[in-house]
């Protein structure tokens, strides 16, 4: 329904590291199932942008809201704080994959996936093993429960990574550019994951300079610039037919050369 609650709503993100104002005031609403690729130069805000919505970093004013329940409070100074419990709460229910993979090198990749429904869920060890296993085997992973994290390689420990996220069963799933660390034969595999996951119904928003795979992924595209959402719309209109001018010049650099 149009008036539905949105599942994640973001008002006035501003997010600042001393002078340098990173984030210059996002508004943004996702609905349930809702796929949303985030484009945009080095320096844009991408990045910061998802890690304001985990508090990965503290957004330095704003408000936003799960479920249309707000997360954290804005003090005096206009930042915007959560207490510990809260942050538990919230990361519990949006789920972040990164850049590199930032897995556990002394446990085995069935334990890396364990270990945050056990310590930060309670779950028991039983019933998080046979989750982890079920999340490694929809990453294609099964065979690999039992190995460390060096043994794999950089395609394999970013799906690791996705399966360590999806068994916290986060309601959201932020992925800030998982394939920007990879060797370019591994990307493919790691976009195949995500891209099935998409079509499971999930709530997403993915840092990207893969535009194609944007393209199919998404169901909503923003375009930043200098911390503002400069354009958005659906994949046709911001990546076939763009209609400001900065959007398209970003866009002619990757379609420059042709072979």
């Amino acid at each position: 329904m149009a008036d539905a609650t949105p599942v994640l709503a973001v008002e006035g993100l501003r997010k600042s590291f001393g002078p340098n104002e990173v984030l210059k005031g996002i508004d943004l609403k996702v609905g349930a199932g809702e796929r949303i690729a985030i484009l945009g130069s080095s320096g844009s805000g991408k990045s910061t942008f998802l890690r304001c919505i985990n508090f990965m970093e503290t957004p330095s004013a704003g408000r936003i809201e799960l479920d249309g329940a707000p997360i954290g409070t804005q003090g005096r100074d206009g930042v915007l704080t959560a207490k510990s419990g809260e942050l538990r709460r919230l990361r519990t229910r949006v789920g972040m994959i990164f850049q590199q993979f930032n897995l556990f090198p002394h446990m085995t990749v069935l334990e890396n996936v364990m270990e945050g429904p056990v310590t930060v869920k309670g779950m028991k060890r039983e019933e998080a093993r046979a989750k982890a296993q079920d999340y490694l085997k929809r990453v294609g992973l099964a065979e690999k429960a039992d190995q460390y994290p060096q043994r794999l390689s950089g395609g394999q420990q970013q799906r690791v990574a996705i399966a360590r996220a999806l068994a916290m069963e986060p309601e959201i799933l932020l992925f800030d550019e998982p394939t920007s660390s990879l060797d370019p034969e591994l990307v493919g595999e790691v976009l195949d994951v995500i891209l099935g996951l998409s079509q499971e119904g999930r709530t997403m928003l993915l840092v990207t300079h893969e535009l194609g795979f944007a393209y199919h992924f998404a169901t909503r595209v923003l375009f930043l610039h200098e911390g503002r959402i400069h354009e958005q719309g659906t994949p046709d209109e911001v990546l076939k037919n763009p209609r400001e001018e900065r959007t398209q010049a970003f866009l002619r650099r990757f379609s420059a050369f042709h072979f």
